[in-house]
């Protein structure tokens, strides 16, 4: 996948998918105040489901999810598009009871207050079979 910007240096890379990754992880989804860090206040998602979400609704929604959920992700690739603002794209998919889900693109757009990331948006496509 190519894109616009440039591809992030090593440090900057490594700096988004560590906070993508914990995203991800179950104990940072069970929390309310760990999420809000990484939310950041315009922050929305258009998810894999076709769903559209708000701040507010991934706040409420994703600390409610089971937590049998493992998410696995891999082939990150980090652009940054200005000074502020990166794009992190990869693929993952849920694990369900043990069972792998399909493959699921996603897109998150990172933007930088002082020198703190926040994600700003977020979307999710099946991967194509």
């Amino acid at each position: 996948m190519s894109g616009a910007g440039q591809p992030a240096d090593t440090a900057l890379a490594a700096e988004l998918e560590a906070l993508e990754r914990a995203l991800h992880a179950p104990q940072v989804r069970a929390d309310r105040e760990q999420l809000a860090a990484l939310l950041d206040e315009d922050f929305s998602e258009i998810g894999s489901s076709g769903r559209c979400y708000g701040r507010d609704a991934a706040l409420q929604e994703i600390p409610l999810e089971r937590a049998q959920v493992l998410i696995e992700s891999e082939q990150y690739a980090v652009w940054l598009l200005a000074e502020d603002l990166a794009q992190v794209r990869y693929r993952s998919r849920y694990h369900v009871d043990g069972q792998a889900q399909g493959w699921v693109l996603r897109s998150s757009l990172w933007r930088r207050h002082a020198q703190e990331w926040r994600v700003v948006f977020h979307q999710g496509t099946p991967e194509a079979r």
